[in-house]
């Protein structure tokens, strides 16, 4: 059974969501609308033009959450509100004095609804399709949780037909290691782990690492590789690392499929659920159980 699983910003694991994106892309926008506004003003850029500006901030949330059709509904409205502000002005003088500037404002502010909202969606879509389908550890440039649950799934599988073994080695650091230690330390150093790692693997492995909140973990998938040849990398691997980081409280596992197949049945589900909180919105992987 897999353990709750909180992931903080301790570790840079991965990229931006897309909520993440639309809080920076509305930070952006509304930071950028709001200084022209304030240039136009200082100016002395007419008060209706300049509250013309602003009006594209509603049409520019709107279709960042409702993405085109937000924004065309928003723009309709802004147009509306433009016309009542001209309302005096028109009274004053009739409507065609001021019908060019009104037809080019609205469908300014239509063209921005829409292809905004198109290309808010564009962005949502590729950004949820990476989220979906990413198999890259940020923070160490290895495989991540759900790669690794992808690879272990077909080694097993491939075990089962051909009557073929495969092992996996874990080697756990606490979090406490890092404790006191610069970001961007953390980050060197995880780095460096994940640059040796890849180094002194063979061709046909796999390494992956992920992170629960407690511990970084480290796994290198070792097909062909039997029980006596796992025991031994996985020593091996955890003095370097003990020797690398100057730390004794180091943990490391060896199991082998099929010998030890509840055991890496506990493990991918530890990962899968690391997994599910990097990725909440993307299914398990294949068939592992939900903790």
């Amino acid at each position: 059974m897999a353990k709750r699983v909180v992931i903080s910003d301790h570790t840079a694991g991965r990229g931006l969501s897309y909520t993440q994106v639309r809080v920076l892309l509305l930070c952006a926008g509304i930071a950028f609308l709001g200084l022209t506004a304030g240039v136009n003003y200082v100016r002395r850029v007419e008060t209706v033009e300049v509250a013309a500006i602003l009006l594209f901030l509603p049409i520019f949330v709107a279709f960042v959450f409702c993405d085109w059709v937000g924004g065309i509904v928003a723009a309709v409205a802004a147009a509306g509100v433009y016309i009542a502000l001209r309302g005096d002005a028109i009274h004053a003088v009739g409507f065609g004095q001021f019908a060019g500037v009104i037809v080019s404002r609205s469908i300014a502010f239509a063209a921005f609804g829409v292809v905004g909202g198109v290309a808010n969606r564009y962005v949502r879509a590729s950004l949820t399709k990476l989220d979906l389908y990413d198999h890259v550890d940020d923070a160490t440039g290895l495989y991540n949780a759900r790669f690794f649950i992808e690879v272990t799934e077909l080694e097993m599988s491939r075990s089962r037909r051909y009557e073929s073994i495969f092992s996996v080695s874990s080697v756990d650091i606490p979090a406490s290691t890092f404790i006191g230690v610069s970001r961007r330390r953390r980050g060197r150093v995880l780095g460096e782990i994940g640059l040796g790692l890849r180094s002194s693997v063979r061709t046909v492995d796999r390494v992956a690492h992920a992170y629960d909140g407690e511990r970084h973990r480290f796994v290198v998938v070792l097909p062909e590789t039997g029980v006596e040849g796992v025991r031994i990398f996985t020593e091996r691997l955890a003095q370097r690392l003990s020797a690398l980081l100057g730390i004794d409280t180091i943990t490391s596992h060896a199991v082998t499929f099929p010998d030890h197949g509840e055991a890496l049945d506990e493990l991918r589900a530890e990962f899968a659920a690391i997994d599910r909180a990097e990725h909440p919105a993307a299914p398990t992987p294949l068939n592992v159980v939900a903790a």
